[in-house]
């Protein structure tokens, strides 16, 4: 459903894409390992070069060169995740070759007071022939109650050179198992200087006591096999905010500042939820609106207060108390913000605007590596359903599943300066067509009028000139 649901997604996403060069500038996405799904924090790069108020002038290109399903969510939760691993113990499995199927194990299992297993063995034909080296291995996951998602495998030899290929399936009871993943590669290669290693396998969490790793392929032998499992803890709480001193400015347009009226900018549009005003003197207070400014379609700022408060700075026994952080109304982008106050201010109050950044999430459709696009006066992303894929994608990973996160690397000139300037208004040549064809209705319309008048009036002098009959 997952694979379907992707693939609708990047249909209707097609029929919507832009190019690279629509933007100003492209960003590489720095995606280390393989996911279905990615997710990046905006840094002040995207957003200082982003001029959409709702950041919609952004988009993701794979190394094809096609736009990739995407959405910005703001970042009002953030999950911090940390790894926990601990050793498991590892029993060496004796096989019967001539077994085709390894979903039965004919075991003699001892454990000891607390269920851990001491001795196994398999119940096989006396005439039969073990493997010359063990090719199944049994994990007694005691401790990962709360679920583990990942194993990570060592050995003693040997040291390199080493391609294989496992099943891992899961049980409580040794007799019934579940299959966790069932191709798993690790490797192990040096060569001319270059070292590829990977070592895990992983699965979706699991609280099975046991599991079976089964060797897939007939490469060489693992020696003192070893594994620690880990699984990942994930809590979720408030992003932090992340502040910023507004620059205070004598005028903003026609506008100017005055006792009353304080003026402010930051050095690019940001997503803006909290501010901080500081009166300058002590033992002063003040009742004042916070506004913020947004384009108008005519090109002027039109201001809308977002918060309404008495701001105070007060000092005891040289202990300063004042009115603290401000939480704005919800609305757009803002980089220009005032304070207008009821009673003249002899200095300007100090402005700090507090904002967190959005996160960008897309589909990994194609091959990486993936760049993003910033700043477009004509392009914006289209609004693809992707939600759906990602549900489709935690149901079958679990609820707890995320998109891998992403960084962003250095940015680099596309279009430049040209992919922000407005293309000129074309000209509306149906109006133009219209009007002629009016003119010339009129201009033929009024021939037609003085043809018939000259045609009446010499038919008039006609029968003037007439001799009357006798």
């Amino acid at each position: 459903m997952s694979r379907w649901l992707l693939l609708a997604c990047m249909a209707v996403h097609a029929a919507h894409a832009s190019v690279a060069g629509d933007h100003a500038q492209v960003i590489p996405l720095l995606t280390p390992g393989d996911s279905a799904a990615w997710q990046v924090e905006l840094t002040p790069a995207v957003y200082s070069g982003s001029i959409d108020p709702d950041l919609r002038d952004l988009a993701v290109f794979n190394a094809d060169g096609v736009a990739v399903p995407m959405k910005i969510q703001a970042a009002a939760y953030v999950d911090s995740v940390s790894e926990q691993r601990f050793a498991v113990a590892v029993l060496d499995l004796p096989q019967d070759p001539r077994r085709a199927q390894a979903n039965d194990l004919g075991l003699i299992v001892e454990r000891d007071a607390r269920g851990r297993l001491r001795r196994i063995e398999t119940q096989t034909m006396a005439d039969a022939q073990p493997f010359p080296e063990t090719r199944e291995w049994l994990l007694d996951l005691e401790g990962g109650e709360r679920g583990i998602e990942r194993i990570e495998l060592d050995w003693n030899d040997p040291g390199q050179g080493v391609v294989a290929r496992f099943e891992v399936t899961g049980s409580n009871d040794l007799q019934r198992w579940e299959r966790l993943n069932a191709d798993a590669t690790v490797v192990d290669l040096h060569q001319e200087g270059a070292h590829i290693t990977r070592r895990s396998i992983s699965f979706p969490a699991t609280r099975l006591r046991y599991l079976r790793l089964r060797r897939l392929d007939a490469g060489v032998a693992l020696g003192g096999l070893r594994v620690e499992a880990s699984r990942l803890s994930r809590v979720s709480g408030i992003a932090p905010l992340q502040w910023l001193q507004a620059e205070a400015l004598d005028h903003i347009g026609d506008l100017q500042a005055s006792d009353k009226v304080h003026l402010y900018a930051l050095p690019y549009a940001l997503p803006v939820s909290d501010v901080r005003v500081d009166l300058v003197n002590d033992n002063s207070l003040a009742e004042i609106d916070v506004l913020g400014a947004h384009a108008g379609g005519d090109g002027s700022l039109r201001w809308t207060t977002r918060a309404h408060l008495v701001a105070y700075r007060l000092v005891e026994d040289g202990e300063r108390v004042d009115n603290g952080t401000i939480t704005l109304s919800r609305g757009a982008r803002l980089r220009h913000l005032r304070i207008d106050s009821a009673t003249p201010l002899a200095a300007p109050p100090r402005l700090s605007a507090g904002y967190r950044p959005a996160r960008l999430i897309f589909l990994a459709e194609g091959k990486g590596p993936f760049v993003l696009a910033v700043g477009s006066a004509t392009a914006r992303y289209a609004d693809i359903p992707i939600d759906a894929a990602l549900a489709s994608l935690r149901t079958r990973y679990g609820k707890d599943w995320q998109p891998a996160v992403a960084s962003l690397g250095t940015a680099r000139a596309s279009a430049g300066e040209q992919a922000l300037q407005a293309p000129a208004a074309p000209r509306d040549w149906k109006r133009g067509l219209l009007w002629s064809v009016l003119i010339l209705a009129a201009a033929i319309v009024g021939g037609m009028a003085i043809s018939l008048l000259r045609g009446n009036r010499k038919g008039g002098a006609e029968d003037r000139q007439q001799p009357p009959e006798e």
